[in-house]
């Protein structure tokens, strides 16, 4: 994919957003396949569409959530 500078800017502040949300809310959300509600302006992280950002994955391997 290529992405325009202002969708990269975007992709960004929604990583920003979901970073910002307490992180037992976004683990239980990914393990449960659950979209999370990021604000009223990003709307919602979809992880088919938007997968796993890269801060993420650590957390993620440290809760046993992947291999």
């Amino acid at each position: 994919m290529n992405f325009s500078a202002r969708q990269r800017l975007e992709r960004i502040r929604r990583e920003d957003a979901l970073e910002m949300i307490d992180r037992t809310v976004v683990l239980e959300s990914f393990s449960r396949r659950q979209n999370v509600f990021i604000s009223k302006r990003h709307g919602l992280w979809e992880w088919d569409r938007d997968g796993i950002p890269g801060w993420l994955l650590p957390v993620l391997r440290d809760a046993g959530l992947l291999d």
